[in-house]
């Protein structure tokens, strides 16, 4: 791929492997979005400046440039810009854009989980408010409410009663940006996602990690690995997978389920096949040895993946951390104590003293990526974390 230019929808901090990755095969990368101070722009060989989830204008960007590739970034409504922008051009690597639309959007999605016969909450999708509303009296609650076109929380509540409820279908209703939300039924258990990587149809390497969720209930702050009851669930969730491969023909690459257990069953209630936020990748290829981030770019670009190699692990027990405040303000450091840093492989600040929290539900102050010599120590250390690392804020 050298000399190739290589479209990558977004340049944030998950981002940035990626165009390592890319300029390690010596690709020629332009970078997209609309916020010029994401850091990886300065990475790239040229940032043009769009909005990732106009899928005309970046088809217009990768004609005008022509471009031999398109990559996917960490959000959902890119990974379906980039399937567009793939199948209009005929570019490698991806799926057709109405499977990856399918697949994204969390109605249809479940949809086709009924048709395979694939166990998931009770849901139904809505796309009139006052339907919505008068379905809520034949609810048990607590329920939940999603937008069925968002990610990272966005959409997502939990309603314990139906006043609850009203207030989360008109608050759903206005996230969406197609108007449609879901009604689905809640399942106590513990929530997971599984990443696997597949080649012709089987998975090559996977692993599974344990979601938390402490300050803002939508949006996983933490993720340990391996999961809970990982080799017991293992089997049940590559049948899952490869099931989803073989019903839609996928393309080799990456795909993630999210899923809550319950009664030693996954239920499931998400998938994607894009780029993961948080870094995830980093984690994962830490445990399993295996180079996630290589390889998404190498499956993206249309190159074989069954060749590539694994490694030594640099640890059994791994997981990622992001720095996250309990309030708005201006932020002044953080003190994290040295007996979590010597577990620590890498560690990203991304906040500047004196810069601005905004919105502390969303926003990270930095990342931690560790490992722990036994789960039971990983996972103390992870429900510990926002006690025992001290952000100044004033």
């Amino acid at each position: 791929m050298e000399n190739k230019k290589v479209l990558l929808l977004n340049a944030g901090h998950t981002e940035i492997p990626i165009i390592e990755e890319l300029r390690k095969m010596g690709c020629y990368v332009i970078t997209s979005g609309k916020r010029p101070d994401m850091p990886g722009h300065k990475l790239a060989d040229k940032y043009i400046c769009e909005d990732y989830s106009d899928k005309e204008a970046i088809l217009k960007i990768a004609k005008e440039e022509k471009i031999d590739a398109i990559v996917s970034n960490a959000y959902d409504l890119g990974m379906v810009t980039t399937a567009y922008v793939a199948e209009k051009l005929g570019l490698p690597g991806h799926d057709s854009y109405e499977k990856t639309a399918m697949l994204h959007q969390k109605d249809s999605f479940k949809e086709l989980c009924t048709k395979l016969d694939i166990r998931l909450p009770k849901s139904k999708r809505f796309t009139n408010r006052e339907e919505a509303v008068s379905y809520l009296d034949n609810v048990v609650f607590p329920i939940m409410v999603k937008a069925t076109d968002q990610a990272s929380g966005v959409g997502i509540n939990r309603a314990e009663n139906y006043d609850e409820a009203v207030e989360s279908v008109i608050d759903s209703f206005e996230k969406s940006k197609k108007k449609s939300i879901l009604i689905e039924e809640f399942i106590e258990g513990v929530q997971q996602s599984f990443v696997a990587f597949v080649v012709r149809g089987k998975v090559k390497v996977c692993m599974s990690c344990n979601c938390y969720s402490p300050i803002n209930p939508y949006l996983i702050q933490t993720e340990t690995m391996p999961g809970d009851d990982f080799e017991q669930l293992k089997p049940k969730l590559i049948e899952i997978v490869e099931k989803l491969f073989d019903a839609c023909n996928l393309v080799d690459g990456l795909i993630t389920i999210q899923y809550i257990v319950k009664n030693g069953q996954p239920y499931v209630i998400e998938m994607m096949r894009r780029c993961l936020g948080n870094r995830f990748l980093t984690p994962v290829s830490a445990v399993t040895g295996f180079p996630w981030y290589k390889a998404m770019v190498m499956a993206e670009l249309g190159m074989d993946c069954s060749a590539i190699e694994f490694t030594e692990p640099i640890g059994n027990f791994t997981g990622h951390h992001a720095i996250m405040a309990t309030r708005n303000g201006v932020y002044e450091g953080m003190d994290i104590p040295k007996e979590i840093m010597e577990h620590v492989f890498e560690y990203d600040e991304l906040f500047e003293k004196g810069e601005k929290i905004n919105n502390f539900m969303m926003e990270r102050m930095g990342y931690i990526y560790y490992t722990y010599d036994s789960k039971e120590e990983l996972d103390k250390a992870a429900k510990s974390f926002n006690d025992n690392i001290i952000l100044r804020i004033r």
